[in-house]
C-alpha cells in the first residue's frame, strides 16, 4: 500500500541501513541479535496482502542470518541490501 509517493524507496533504504548496521554490530561483536530481531519484527508488520515474493525472499534470508557462519552472513546481509536496491525495477514496490 503506498501512502506517499517515493515511501516505499525510503522505506527501503531505511531497511538498507538497518541491514548494514546489523553487519556492522555483528563484526564489532556486540549484542547484533536483538539488532536482528528487531528487523524481523518489523518485518512481521506487514500486512499480508502487502507481501510479494521479494518480502518473504528477504524475510527468509533475514530470518537465516542467526544459523550462519561470518562469511555466509555477510554475504546474505549484501544479498538483502541488493534486493532492496533493486526497488526501482519493481513496479509494486519492493515488499
Amino acid at each position: 500500500m503506498k501512502y506517499i509517493p517515493g515511501m516505499d524507496e525510503g522505506y527501503a533504504n531505511s531497511l538498507k541501513n538497518k541491514l548494514f548496521g546489523l553487519l556492522c554490530e555483528y563484526e564489532k561483536g556486540r549484542e547484533w541479535e536483538k539488532f536482528l530481531d528487531s528487523i524481523i519484527i518489523e518485518l512481521y508488520g506487514f500486512e499480508p496482502e502487502e507481501r510479494t515474493i521479494n518480502y518473504y525472499t528477504l524475510f527468509h534470508k533475514i530470518s537465516s542470518l542467526r544459523y550462519l557462519r561470518y562469511e555466509y552472513f555477510r554475504s546474505t546481509i549484501f544479498d538483502c541490501m541488493s534486493l532492496l536496491s533493486k526497488y526501482g525495477e519493481v513496479e509494486d514496490g519492493i515488499l
